[in-house]
């Protein structure tokens, strides 16, 4: 008997653990519906690579023999400085970012060559130099209305603006030349948008899952909130991340005070201590930097675009020549787009987009540089599906696949087809709340098609990138 209760003792025990465990997985993310969400955040970026190469070769044929050797290094480097804020609530959802940017490249090359025959031998030596320094500013707003609670209209407004500066040296032992060029871009693009469907920001819901999991685990949670309350508990911290507090550590200091009067008030917990308030902060500091949506929506809209190309050359060979080149792309995209997103348990989201426009380009040039460009129509569209694994709240990877097409429509474009299929993959880890650095890896090929058979190919290629991240806030 008493052999029995032992074991009826055990398997209730088993039950209790196994059912508070799963209390959290059972909890659906994707019914959750967000309150009023606001982040700010302001980064900087800095990447450089370094490169060499040398290659030394042999080639002859009766008595004829070549051989060169050539030795080349590069140097690339860059810097931004961006900024974002999100704003979500039931009437409006707006995405803005501003990004300012600096990026250099340098390339040395030297080559030495040989020429050997039955009438003579020759010797020859070249050297090429370059380097480049661009700045940038991209600008992006997107702003949604909901007129009930999926139906919106949108405005969204995009704009790139660009400047970079080259210079150039060829030189031989017969032939030098030297260059100089300036170049301007400027892309701008509106759209207007319907559409019905809403694709929720579930990010608080999740760190309170978090927040509450690691507590329980700890013995620091006096009972297992139902899904109601944990719903509760994230639009409480939403509201709490949203006061505005001018000294971050006093802003950082009434959260926590916040969070605590919370959990005690709704009988969540009842003993306080480091480990109690370690698990919060912890879980604070990175769980809201992921983002995670659940969700889908449809879309039409129209979007009229207007760029701008300027380039100046000066070339020196001899004598000088000056040259000045630009041109204006315009035109119209009628688009329409349907995305899916969702949470899969509370490790692993999922999604899909299908998009596609018929556009309508113009082009007006001045010089010959950017003769190559024609007025056409064109059809667009992309597909793409991920997946996102985030085992913690300071790792994130994803992986996944798209492929995007192109087809030109007019008389001087060869009724031109480009596929675009790709794989890829991306991993984000968090060192600290304010260092990230993300890696990502691509493999593509690239199909241009056209009805004249001299200018149809393929391409195929790789990516590999290492990005370190440090956010100011």
């Amino acid at each position: 008997m008493k052999t029995k209760l032992s074991s009826l003792f055990v398997v209730l025990f088993l039950i209790f653990s196994f059912g508070s465990k799963a209390q959290f997985e059972s909890i659906n993310l994707n019914t959750y519906k967000l309150t009023d969400y606001r982040y700010k955040s302001l980064g900087t970026q800095v990447n450089a690579s370094n490169s060499g190469s040398y290659y030394d070769g042999k080639n002859s044929n009766a008595g004829f023999v070549y051989k060169s050797s050539i030795n080349g290094t590069s140097v690339n480097g860059g810097c931004s400085l961006d900024y974002s804020f999100i704003h979500h609530s039931r009437d409006y959802y707006g995405y803005h970012s501003v990004n300012f940017g600096y990026a250099s490249a340098y390339n040395d090359n030297s080559t030495n060559s040989t020429y050997r025959s039955p009438f003579g031998d020759s010797e020859s030596s070249s050297e090429s130099l370059s380097n480049s320094s661009t700045f940038r500013l991209d600008i992006y707003s997107t702003n949604r209305f909901y007129l009930d609670s999926d139906f919106f209209w949108g405005v969204i407004i995009n704009t790139n603006q660009s400047s970079a500066d080259s210079y150039s040296r060829n030189e031989s032992d017969t032939y030098y030349s030297r260059q100089l060029a300036s170049f301007y871009e400027s892309k701008n693009r509106g759209s207007l948008q319907f559409g019905k469907g809403r694709v929720e920001n579930v990010t608080d819901a999740r760190l309170a899952i978090y927040i509450l999991d690691d507590l329980q685990k700890q013995g620091r949670l006096s009972r297992t909130p139902n899904e109601e309350e944990v719903f509760k508990f994230a639009d409480f911290i939403t509201k709490a991340l949203n006061d505005r507090v001018i000294d971050f550590r006093i802003k950082r200091i009434k959260e926590y005070v916040a969070i605590d009067s919370f959990l005690m008030s709704n009988g969540l917990a009842d003993k306080t201590d480091g480990l109690y308030f370690g698990l919060i902060d912890d879980n604070w500091n990175y769980a809201r930097s992921q983002t995670w949506n659940t969700g889908s929506e449809w879309y039409v809209g129209v979007s009229p675009f207007l760029n701008y190309f300027n380039r100046f050359s000066k070339v020196v060979q001899g004598s000088v020549a000056k040259t000045r080149d630009e041109l204006s792309e315009y035109g119209v995209s009628f688009n329409a787009g349907y995305r899916s997103t969702w949470i899969s348990g509370l490790k692993w989201m999922e999604g899909y987009s299908v998009e596609g426009s018929f556009n309508i380009l113009r082009y007006d040039t001045v010089g010959s540089y950017y003769g190559g460009y024609s007025n056409c129509k064109s059809i667009t569209g992309n597909a793409r599906y991920y997946g996102s694994y985030i085992p913690s709240t300071r790792t994130i990877i994803t992986a996944g696949a798209e492929i995007e097409l192109t087809k030109y429509i007019g008389e001087e474009v060869f009724d031109e087809l480009v596929v675009n299929p790709r794989i890829f993959g991306e991993c984000s880890y968090y060192f600290s709340e304010k260092f990230r650095l993300n890696a990502n890896a691509s493999l593509y090929y690239n199909i241009d098609k056209r009805y004249d058979p001299n200018y149809t190919g393929d391409r195929f290629g790789f990516s590999l990138g290492a990005t370190l991240h440090y956010y100011i806030f």
